[in-house]
């Protein structure tokens, strides 16, 4: 698992983890389908959800993904312990 080594990284992080919050995040069960995330299998969201992997934030399945544990340091940074 990738770490963000400059505060450039960590914003360019942030800014991802918020977007795909944004345009990517279905109510986990919509459709029966078990994820956080859905890339509706869009090369830019395929991508995205790859990155945050990448970085312990997502955890990758068939259609997109699932939030993981450190990505709430991210997406609810006031209410994280981490």
């Amino acid at each position: 698992m990738k770490k963000p080594q400059t505060g450039a990284e960590r914003q360019l992080i942030f800014a991802l983890v918020h977007m795909c919050e944004q345009y990517l995040t279905v109510p986990k069960g919509y459709r029966d389908r078990p994820l956080d995330l859905e890339h509706k299998f869009m090369s830019a969201g395929e991508e995205a959800i790859e990155l945050l992997a990448e970085y312990g934030l997502a955890d990758r399945l068939h259609g997109g993904g699932n939030w993981s544990e450190a990505a709430l340091a991210y997406r609810f940074p006031r209410e994280s312990k981490a």
